[in-house]
């Protein structure tokens, strides 16, 4: 080999172990997680349990590229997420342009003192602690507002959340970040659809009553809301939507 071909050999191959290190920097930058805290209505379940939270179905949404990782736990509210300890294994993972969707209000709503919080109080304060440690971590925070009970039972029927929502959406507003109004999104689902039509969405076509928990067809009809909703959203992973042609379709009875 003539001596005269190894400083072009050498150059190549130096430049090849600089573009190698770059294009990984360049899919890494490129790549985004999609971190979510919550409660049931958002959770990852197991056979045989027949429920399915929305954060469960909504990695379809996405094109390749982005991560989800669902935290959200049964039973947790604004301020026993933050109490328990559930949320610093998610904060020791976020890393700058990371997404952290937030949705909390169905247990903050219950009396009893380790979750209950007050809408215009507590709600709040909680809420600001994941959104000021988001910020700090680099992350971006997104507010989702609870999602709608079926309204199979008067009592859990339109507005059931009270406050909640409206708490949510002025903190989002005050603080000038990212929010979904589920609350409003799902609300518009319940009253455009008949009973026989909305009880399919919910665990309560199983057992008869439970309807706050999602059958795995009605976690896809929210997981399409949320997806839409973000699409919509000024903010890069509007882009990373894949959102099917038609919308799920509602399981008839």
């Amino acid at each position: 080999m003539p001596l005269s071909f190894l400083p072009r050999a050498f150059s190549f191959m130096k430049l090849r172990h600089l573009l190698l290190p770059l294009a990984l920097m360049t899919s890494l930058a490129q790549a985004e997680t999609v971190f979510l805290i919550g409660d049931s209505t958002v959770a990852d379940y197991k056979l045989p349990d027949p429920r399915q939270g929305w954060g469960q179905a909504i990695p379809a949404s996405f094109a390749s590229g982005v991560t989800v990782k669902n935290f959200a736990i049964p039973g947790r509210s604004s301020k026993s997420f933050l109490e328990e300890g559930a949320w610093e294994p998610v904060l020791a993972q976020i890393q700058p342009g990371d997404y952290v969707f937030i949705q909390f209000g169905h247990n903050d709503e219950k009396m009893d003192a380790d979750r209950h919080t007050d809408a215009y109080g507590s709600y709040q304060e909680f809420l600001n602690r994941y959104l000021v440690d988001t910020l700090k971590a680099g992350g971006i925070p997104v507010l989702v507002t609870p999602v709608a009970r079926g309204g199979l039972k008067k009592s859990s029927g339109i507005g059931s959340h009270g406050r909640y929502p409206a708490a949510m959406l002025e903190l989002a507003k005050e603080k000038k970040v990212l929010a979904i109004d589920l609350t409003t999104l799902s609300e518009n689902l319940v009253r455009k659809l008949s009973f026989s039509e909305i009880k399919p969405l919910y665990i309560a076509s199983i057992d008869g009553k439970d309807d706050t928990h999602f059958t795995p067809a009605g976690a896809k009809v929210i997981a399409r809301m949320v997806a839409q909703a973000i699409s919509e959203l000024d903010t890069p992973l509007a882009a990373k939507v894949k959102l099917a042609d038609e919308a799920p379709a509602v399981p008839r009875p």
